[in-house]
């Protein structure tokens, strides 16, 4: 029964025209517009086609066995080219750092929590506190969340700058050191947060960003121009640089891959996909570093319910005289 099913031609039309589609998607999302968010599933798409691929194998169907495998090879190479910015050196650089860390660098554990995506605000500030982290960005911060976090935060993060919104746009910083200077930029609407502080004598700089979701092309549209905006104001930097939040939009994806082209700056994440995440969840969520800043870790936090709560990264931070020394060389 089965055989004779996977037999008939007008379903062997019907997967290769979804398998077609599924990859014209991811490969060219701006195309359609409505189905852009697909190419957030691009590794789960791959896997599906691969998984398939050996379904229509075992039942002894080479027309769909080779129409699944083809589609998991489109999106392999897809994949593995959307990725610049010398991805392969950078991933052999942050091995480096994370095994040979030198005394004089400055270390700095950063993360950054989307508060709507806990169960329970006990769960939240649970993994806010155990973090570890030298500095939380928060996101997603309402009113009646701020005054839950200032209380339940002080004793660990003294130091703190809360802009309250009753819609996405909420956002905070807490620091275990004194924040030197706080400010705002935006793009219509939408802001982000900039705070300075010193560790260690050594000045650094945090940017917290949220994007609105790329559903259609308005908003695609929109994310271009926010990203143009911070874009600009990376580039006004000349200190250490990390640019953290909630992008809505994937690693590999056009936008990202624009943004981190023209800032310079590095993804502290490695692969397509975190380890600690849930096969469906998708890595929207981000730190950047300048090219000064060496990634040595790299963190998914997860409530009990298996939720994706943030993302954590530590930092070692080259003094200026040996990263000129270096990039000399």
């Amino acid at each position: 029964m089965t055989q004779k099913l996977l037999s008939n031609p007008i379903l062997h039309t019907t997967i290769a025209a979804l398998t077609a589609f599924g990859v014209f998607v991811c490969v060219y999302p701006h195309v359609i517009p409505s189905f852009s968010w697909v190419v957030n599933y691009a590794v789960q798409l791959m896997l599906a086609f691969l998984f398939g691929g050996f379904v229509f194998l075992f039942f002894k169907q080479p027309r769909l066995t080779f129409i699944s495998f083809g589609g998991c090879l489109l999106l392999c190479f897809y994949l593995k080219f959307s990725i610049k910015n010398n991805s392969i050196e950078r991933w052999r650089s942050s091995i480096l750092k994370r095994y040979q860390p030198h005394d004089n660098q400055v270390r700095l554990k950063v993360a950054q929590f989307n508060l709507t995506n806990s169960s329970t605000p006990e769960d939240m500030v649970k993994s806010l506190r155990t973090s570890g982290a030298d500095i939380l960005s928060v996101h997603e911060v309402t009113p009646g969340w701020s005054q839950w976090l200032e209380d339940s935060l002080s004793q660990t993060y003294p130091y703190h700058h809360t802009m309250v919104d009753l819609g996405i746009f909420g956002m905070a910083f807490f620091s275990r050191f004194p924040l030197s200077s706080v400010d705002t930029f935006y793009y219509e609407e939408i802001p982000s947060l900039r705070v300075c502080l010193q560790k260690d004598g050594m000045d650094v700089c945090l940017i917290s960003v949220h994007t609105e979701p790329a559903l259609n092309d308005y908003s695609l549209r929109r994310l271009e121009g926010q990203l143009e905006i911070l874009t600009t104001q990376v580039g006004r930097m000349d200190m250490p640089l990390i640019v953290m939040g909630d992008f809505n939009s994937v690693s590999w994806s056009k936008e990202i891959q624009a943004f981190m082209d023209s800032t310079g700056l590095l993804e502290s994440r490695s692969g397509f996909m975190d380890r600690q995440r849930s096969f469906w969840d998708v890595p929207v969520d981000h730190i950047f570093h300048s090219q000064r800043i060496g990634c040595g870790d790299f963190v998914n936090f997860s409530d009990k319910a298996g939720r994706h709560l943030g993302i954590m990264a530590a930092f070692q931070i080259n003094p200026l005289a040996n990263y000129v020394k270096k990039t000399a060389q």
